[in-house]
């Protein structure tokens, strides 16, 4: 019996040259159809992605950076609340909600970026 780098049928390889934008461009576009490059560029070329094509969750950049800010916000209320904890053993009830909310919108955030259905 083959083993699965035996079965592979694609051995040949396509050297294209293209500008940083355009391959910026080919990453997003190839992204946003949820394939790999390769795939990507597969479907463009041939109308078909392959049976094999690696198939990749789609994802909203503006929303992940976004989110990366909302991530910077919540560590620091969390170094903050640490800090107090750690001078005076007491924590500020309304700054533990606020962090916690802060995590629950990340979370949220998340969920949307990757399109996952919300549990």
């Amino acid at each position: 019996m083959a083993s699965g780098t035996e079965k592979r049928r694609r051995g040949d390889t396509i050297t294209v040259r293209v500008t940083p934008d355009e391959r910026a461009l080919i990453d997003d576009l190839s992204m946003q159809k949820g394939l790999s490059v390769g795939a990507f560029m597969r479907a463009a070329a041939l109308g078909d992605p392959g049976v094999r094509a690696r198939r990749r969750i789609p994802v909203d950049a503006k929303l992940l950076r976004r989110l990366l800010g909302e991530v910077g916000r919540a560590g620091n209320n969390l170094n903050q609340i640490a800090r107090q904890l750690n001078a005076d053993g007491e924590a500020d009830a309304a700054a533990l909600r606020a962090a916690l909310a802060a995590h629950e919108g990340m979370r949220r955030a998340i969920i949307r970026a990757l399109e996952v259905p919300d549990h």
